[in-house]
């Protein structure tokens, strides 16, 4: 058995098992990039080599860990085996789970690859800080890019559709529209596009704007009569990526301007890309013709990932994070957080978190808090046997449709919380708290505690507000109706 031959090395074997890798993996970085060797090769090495089969054994620590191996470095690393150490003899890969904790046949990656551990330090840089900049407020940030980004069964095509606006901007495919349920990746690609084609041409103009931030710039155009002025700062724009399409719901004004706004576009060339929550025919409450022209390129969607992926997803952000979390415990999030890739990072944010308060010690109860707190059960009643049922809840929850609420009526999640009684705060948490009340079953304490310790009596008043309001009040029919299209998918 494996284990055996292993267990029999002494030392000398040990060292020259673990120098044949360790040229392997710096013949490697001549060609592949660094990151990208940690990432696959972090938990990997040469843990046998059969002169008489003239074979190289490389072992992994997971089936999974195999699958991803094969996939991208396959290749390389049988090539590099080869000229390395012997022509004539072929690599097999295979499993060997006790090695998944460090071992004397795991190189130092980080040290060996000279990776510097600097969260902040990025390859790409923002490269244009005009005017148009300024103006509008919104920078790209650039550990966005499509070399983190995991990508899936699912979410192949609209990835392989970003990256070729990215290299073949106005080209390709003009416009381009992403659409996918919440967290599941659109801004990440979306900004991947920006950072990519800023990188190619540092002399276009290229500018990322949330549906929320166009609906403000348009609305105070109007109201200080300088709509000119704004149109003219589109006018200087070469790539305009507009995300959360979706806000524009019955803004009909806002959807005239952007109406003209993307056939300015449109007939100079200039790249769009937009991002929504569904595809542009199923837009609830905009108008046709917008809709025609959102579908005149690509349209492409995101599903949700499987679990082998999701469980990719959650290893790539510890890696980005230079954290390490027991593999079991990344596994049983993945069986968890179905529907929303980022909620998987928030996830592992707070096992990270209790991992540094609680000086490297993580538990399986550590695990079940996480997932409490993004209200996937109650520490009680989880159980494995009914992930299917969570998973269903989980698809549409409640901080998603928060998060939702905030951006639709352009206030903060903490502002939701707060005390706060202006107007647009007042009225979006009103309705939230109507909605977890109708459409999540919550009890008035839970409703309560969640926005900031409100007591029964103020929720009472605020669903009772909504439920009254909403009968004679239009606009304000007409948002609930939107978040109940939302929540009901």
């Amino acid at each position: 058995m494996l284990i055996d031959i292993v267990n029999s090395y002494d030392k000398e074997k040990k060292e020259f098992l673990l120098g044949i890798w360790e040229d392997v993996i710096l013949h490697l970085a001549k060609q592949i990039d660094p990151k990208k060797i940690f990432t696959f090769l972090q938990k990997a090495g040469i843990i046998s080599i059969d002169e008489k089969e003239q074979k190289v054994y490389v072992w992994l620590a997971n089936e999974f860990a195999m699958s991803q191996v094969k996939k991208f470095l396959g290749k390389q690393i049988k090539e590099t085996i080869k000229e390395i150490y012997n022509s004539q003899f072929d690599t097999e890969f295979v499993i060997y789970t006790p090695f998944s904790n460090d071992n004397e046949l795991t190189a130092d990656l980080k040290k060996l690859l000279q990776l510097k551990e600097n969260k902040k330090e990025h390859t790409i840089e923002p490269k244009i800080k005009n005017k148009l900049y300024e103006f509008f407020g919104i920078l790209f940030d650039p550990i966005y890019n499509f070399e983190n980004f995991v990508v899936w069964a699912n979410n192949n095509f609209a990835f392989s559709a970003a990256k070729a606006v990215s290299e073949n901007p106005w080209t390709a495919y003009n416009p381009l529209f992403l659409y996918g349920n919440v967290g599941l990746g659109k801004t990440h690609l979306m900004q991947a596009i920006g950072n990519k084609i800023m990188q190619d041409d540092p002399e276009k103009n290229v500018i990322y704007l949330p549906t929320s931030k166009l609906i403000d710039e348009i609305v105070e155009s109007l109201k200080k009569n300088k709509l000119n002025t704004l149109l003219s700062k589109f006018n200087s724009i070469d790539v305009l990526l507009l995300d959360d399409v979706q806000f524009l719901s019955g803004k009909d004004k806002t959807q005239e301007i952007f109406h003209n706004i993307f056939n300015d576009f449109h007939m100079n060339k200039k790249q769009v890309i937009i991002s929504g929550d569904r595809p542009p025919k199923e837009l609830i409450n905009i108008e046709p013709r917008l809709k025609s022209r959102f579908g005149l390129g690509l349209v492409a969607d995101i599903k949700a990932p499987d679990y082998e992926t999701r469980v990719a997803i959650l290893q790539s952000k510890l890696e980005q994070k230079w954290e390490e979390i027991d593999y079991n415990f990344l596994e049983k999030i993945a069986k968890y957080v179905v529907w929303n890739v980022r909620e998987l990072e928030w996830a592992l944010n707070i096992l990270i978190t209790r991992k540094k308060l609680m000086w490297n010690s993580l538990s399986e109860q550590d695990v079940t808090i996480a997932l409490e707190t993004l209200w996937y059960g109650q520490q009680e009643t989880i159980d494995m046997s009914n992930i299917s049922e969570w998973n269903k809840k989980s698809e549409k929850n409640f901080s998603n449709i928060v998060e939702m609420v905030a951006q639709y009526y352009n206030v903060s999640v903490a502002d939701l919380k707060s005390d706060s009684r202006k107007q647009e705060i007042t009225v979006a948490r009103q309705m939230l708290m109507y909605l977890a009340k109708t459409h999540f079953g919550w009890t008035l304490e839970r409703i309560g505690d969640y926005f900031g310790g409100k007591n029964h009596t103020s929720v009472i008043y605020a669903t009772n507000n909504i439920e009254k309001k909403s009968k004679f009040d239009k606009d304000l029919a007409h948002d609930y109706n939107v978040f109940v299209e939302w929540i009901e998918g």
